[in-house]
């Protein structure tokens, strides 16, 4: 809250001392307002900002200066004043003093984060971390954002740390909203009114260009970070529309920037893109989403070198229009997203192909906390024996943007449609009570202790069923997508597989925020943990088919608004139907 209140209400004390005489000689009902004012801006602030118990008594002053308007005596009014002023000041005073305003140690909280992370995460070896190297490299960091009270540096600091473990289910989440929205548009940059992506062909292309339907503009209000209008340039209304009228749209062809050519320019920000909005541990869907993050800059303007509908090469100077974070994350929410229903619900796309949408492994409250599932698998078993009685031949799961839940939702889908018998989702590791920590056996694994295992009714044995997924499909998404994957009449399919993080999770208490990383095994047979990546950034949840994202995907995607992976997935249904009938 800085001092900023503090000085407001000092203002208004002051002015009831000096306009005292004044309000009696003139009387006026607008005088109140010198009472009334300071609850007001009190009440707003800790409304919006919080509550900060260092400021209880410029709180109490406020009150006291409300609390003048009950009183009749001028002397007494002034003396209430004067004693809201010493009271105010008395505060500022302490908070300037006191080692807790102002003066958040950072460098503690990682301290506190990196020993729990050290003891307690599960995956060092896979991964390849190297303890006392990223200690060595991210404590000076945080030190001197605890020496200059620099809460920006603080969290853009966090998610580069976290970003080392290639890690879906490692993340640092802050509870000051508005901090992380600044840490945002400061590391991603400004916007010129366009994102990157890289074409089927290799060829990078503009997406999710200003000015165009279906696009998002530097002027939208976005519901999560309302504060990107304060970014907004005073040119940009001039500006908005620099991208179109050069005949620069979705789809065209990015040769240069700034000079460079793309490919350089790629090369040269690969090792200096701030870190992705979401983890991609998997190393392919990490490089298609990268070029996003490259659209982005300091500058205040770009030259942005392209070829036009003939095929020539032409070169716009773009100015920044204002950050570049809204365009970011609408352009992968564009992406990303599923179909627009609700959890769980069904939908019928034609008269053989109906719908599935699960974008989280929950059902309700009362099965989230325990592991009794069946109300929800004999609601999917109902609706499923409806569909199949209507003609349905395929079903398509979305899983786009699934960000997990409980795996026994995960086993109380699948079940229905495995074929029967008995099948093995995961098996646990066995806990050391001593230290509360899952050792490893003598060859590295963790020793394997009981399997969770459901059985198969195989209801949809003679259909076609497509999973889509994305590297949003995350944690029981993963695991979902992983047991189905090995069912005969299952296809996979996405622009890229799925995010590759499984292994269960904890959470550590910071001062105004939370980190969390993956605590608790799920290994298979041998004690080996499933699905995620190793060292080699490949993570182990299949794919078998791989969308091109080509010009007519960008096309139907950025232009008509259309639901591209969903409609490909129902062309590839139908061309599985008429193989089977062949």
């Amino acid at each position: 809250m800085d001092y900023t209140l503090a000085i407001l209400e000092l203002i208004f004390a002051i002015g009831l001392i000096a306009t005292a005489k004044i309000s009696e000689r003139y009387a006026s009902n607008k005088w109140k307002l010198l009472n009334v004012g300071p609850v007001i801006i009190a009440v707003l602030l800790v409304a919006f900002v919080g509550w900060d118990w260092l400021y209880t008594g410029v709180y109490v002053a406020a009150f006291i200066m409300m609390a003048e308007l009950l009183v009749d005596k001028k002397a007494i009014r002034k003396a209430m004043s004067v004693a809201s002023a010493c009271i105010i000041v008395v505060t500022m005073i302490l908070c300037a003093i006191s080692p807790a305003y102002h003066k958040q140690d950072f460098a503690a909280d990682f301290d506190k984060a990196f020993d729990i992370l050290k003891e307690h995460y599960i995956l060092d070896k896979e991964k390849g971390i190297d303890w006392d190297e990223l200690y060595d490299e991210y404590k000076p960091v945080f030190a001197e954002a605890t020496k200059n009270s620099d809460a920006i540096l603080n969290y853009n600091t966090w998610q580069r740390f976290t970003r080392e473990f290639y890690d879906g289910h490692v993340s640092y989440v802050i509870n000051n909203g508005g901090i992380a929205v600044q840490a945002m548009c400061e590391d991603y940059g400004n916007d010129y009114g366009l994102s990157l992506l890289r074409a089927a062909d290799g060829r990078y292309v503009a997406v999710n260009v200003e000015g165009y339907d279906n696009c998002y503009s530097v002027f939208d209000n976005i519901k999560d970070f309302e504060e990107l209008k304060y970014y907004i340039k005073d040119d940009a209304e001039a500006n908005k529309l620099t991208l179109k009228n050069a005949g620069v749209k979705n789809g065209t062809v990015i040769t240069a920037w700034n000079g460079k050519p793309i490919d350089e320019h790629m090369e040269d920000v690969k090792g200096k893109l701030p870190p992705q909005i979401f983890q991609t541990p998997d190393r392919d869907n990490e490089e298609f989403y990268r070029p996003l993050y490259a659209a982005g800059g300091s500058e205040d303007a770009v030259s942005i070198s392209y070829l036009d509908d003939e095929g020539n090469e032409k070169t716009v100077t773009a100015p920044a229009l204002g950050a570049y974070l809204g365009r970011l994350y609408e352009t992968i929410n564009i992406l990303d997203k599923g179909i627009n229903i609700t959890n769980l619900e069904w939908q019928d796309i034609n008269e053989d192909t109906a719908i599935i949408r699960i974008s989280e492994m929950a059902y309700d409250q009362a099965s989230y906390s325990g592991s009794d599932y069946s109300k929800m698998t004999d609601e999917v078993r109902s609706k499923l024996s409806e569909e199949k009685a209507r003609g349905v031949k395929n079903i398509i799961f979305d899983l786009r943007q699934n960000g997990g839940g409980s795996p026994f939702m995960v086993t109380g889908v699948a079940s229905l449609f495995a074929p029967e018998g008995e099948h093995i989702y995961s098996y646990c590791s066995i806990i050391n009570e001593k230290t509360a920590s899952y050792e490893r056996n003598g060859d590295g694994k963790y020793p394997v202790g009981e399997a969770l295992s459901y059985d198969g009714e195989d209801l949809f044995a003679d259909g076609n069923i497509i999973i889509l997924v994305n590297a949003e499909t995350v944690s029981a998404g993963d695991d979902m997508t992983n047991l189905m994957s090995e069912y005969p009449n299952v296809t996979i399919m996405g622009f890229t597989k799925s995010n590759c993080s499984c292994q269960a999770v904890t959470s550590v208490s910071l001062n105004g925020a939370s980190f969390t990383f993956s605590a608790v095994p799920a290994v298979d047979a041998e004690g080996t943990p499933m699905i995620d990546s190793g060292v080699d950034h490949v993570g182990k949840v299949p794919i078998d088919v791989i969308v091109p994202f080509d010009e007519k995907a960008v096309t139907a995607i950025f232009e008509s608004g259309e639901d591209y992976l969903l409609d490909y997935a129902v062309k590839y249904g139908k061309f599985k139907k008429n193989i089977a009938s062949k």
